[in-house]
């Protein structure tokens, strides 16, 4: 196992991988989701959608909701016009678009300063997760690194496909959030350690190679992660819009009694604080933002009223003197290398930014949902809030929420 010390940016060749939507116009999205209303035949959505100029109506999930991809120069806001008035759908809403935002004997260690950070040691010879199941919802899982999963990886499902299969991590970024909520820990020697290393990992492909879903292929991945036994909801990424499809999916996830935690984007600079992203956005979300290894707020992390808790999501500084930029280190692949029944470069990565904050909350979820098997998603987030180390300002505030998790102290509440 080797370490990869470069911090995989891009976006102007920035990448923080935060999962927040680009800038960009309506006019720019392609695809409207429509819900049907109940009873109305299959002929008369296919007509629908030709008199719309419609190219192709997919299905998703146990059709909650279809998806209509628009022929190059249709005007959106007329067709969304148009769609608003008939009586056989309920709503018709633009497809956003959204991306990737016990000691251990691991070899590696003692170069993850944020597990440290977050008093995982202590909270270890509590609860290492056993029994409980998370779902990563991001560009799938890879399987096949030296440190890995054990077997603890579970059959996951494909958004983009409507299918159950075809789940492995193209991308890599999935793959590095999944580690840090589960990595195989204390038991192979090698690699690094992950939170809730006893937990089931539910790999759900929202993202594709690229690192780019929709809300669509969101709104699907909840659902079925829900109907196939999941009991946390990972989403290290998200969109500057949400919407009506995706909404209702976070509601049946709180509702079913499902945790839902996600990244609050990474817009932000050193002086603009950026509103946090959707899915984080919503109330029934534990948004998660990010602080680097002295506790400061890191400059990308978005924040605001809905920011719940903060977690480590790094910066490219040095501020522990340990020879790295201090990252998020856990093992994945070299960016895109990932192919069907391999990818390639594997080594421990050092990433950046909410997406790697927001697991930080789920791994410790985990725990705490091991211990409490009884607990609903309202009394996790009183146990999580009450117990965070509060930064900034005395008490809530926009920059910190209600502080730094502190994985220790949310066992023993």
């Amino acid at each position: 196992m080797f370490l990869r010390t470069t911090l995989l940016l891009a976006g102007a060749l920035v990448f923080f991988c935060a999962l927040v939507a680009p800038a960009r116009g309506e006019e720019d999205v392609r695809e409207i989701i429509i819900k049907f209303r109940p009873g109305i035949a299959e002929a008369a959505k296919a007509s629908l959608a030709k008199t719309c100029g419609g190219r192709e109506l997919r299905t998703f999930y146990r059709d909650h909701f279809r998806v209509l991809t628009l022929p190059a120069g249709a005007k959106m806001q007329a067709v969304l016009a148009r769609l608003a008035r008939h009586p056989a759908i309920m709503y018709a809403e633009p497809n956003y678009r959204v991306r990737a935002f016990s000691i251990p004997d691991d070899a590696s260690y003692p170069l993850q300063w944020n597990f440290q950070l977050i008093n995982m040691e202590a909270a270890w010879d509590i609860s290492t997760g056993d029994g409980v199941t998370v779902a990563v919802l991001d560009s799938g899982i890879s399987p096949y690194g030296d440190d890995g999963f054990g077997d603890r990886l579970l059959e996951g499902y494909n958004a983009f496909l409507n299918r159950e299969g075809l789940w492995q991590d193209f991308h890599s970024h999935g793959t590095h959030v999944a580690g840090t909520i589960g990595q195989e820990t204390n038991n192979n020697g090698t690699g690094v350690a992950g939170i809730a290393h006893s937990a089931r990992l539910l790999p759900v492909k929202a993202l594709n190679r690229y690192g780019y879903g929709s809300n669509a292929t969101l709104a699907a991945g909840i659902r079925w992660a829900v109907d196939n036994g999941a009991d946390i909801i990972n989403m290290s990424l998200g969109s500057s819009r949400g919407g009506l499809a995706l909404k209702e999916a976070v509601e049946y996830a709180h509702e079913q009694g499902v945790v839902l935690v996600a990244a609050t984007g990474n817009d932000a600079s050193a002086d603009t604080l950026t509103p946090v992203s959707y899915p984080a956005a919503y109330e029934q979300v534990i948004a998660v933002g990010a602080v680097d290894s002295l506790k400061n707020r890191a400059f990308y992390s978005n924040g605001g009223e809905e920011l719940d808790l903060v977690a480590p999501g790094g910066i490219p500084d040095d501020f522990n003197a340990d020879g790295y930029s201090d990252a998020v280190m856990q093992e994945t692949f070299k960016l895109y290398a990932g192919y069907p029944r391999r990818a390639l470069d594997w080594g421990l990565y050092l990433m950046m930014g909410t997406s790697m904050a927001s697991p930080h909350v789920a791994g410790v979820t985990a725990l705490i949902k091991s211990l409490h098997p009884e607990w609903t998603p309202d009394h996790i987030r009183q146990a999580l809030i009450a117990t965070a180390v509060d930064l900034g300002e005395p008490g809530r505030d926009d920059h910190f929420g209600y502080g730094l998790v502190d994985a220790a102290a949310a066992l023993a509440y």
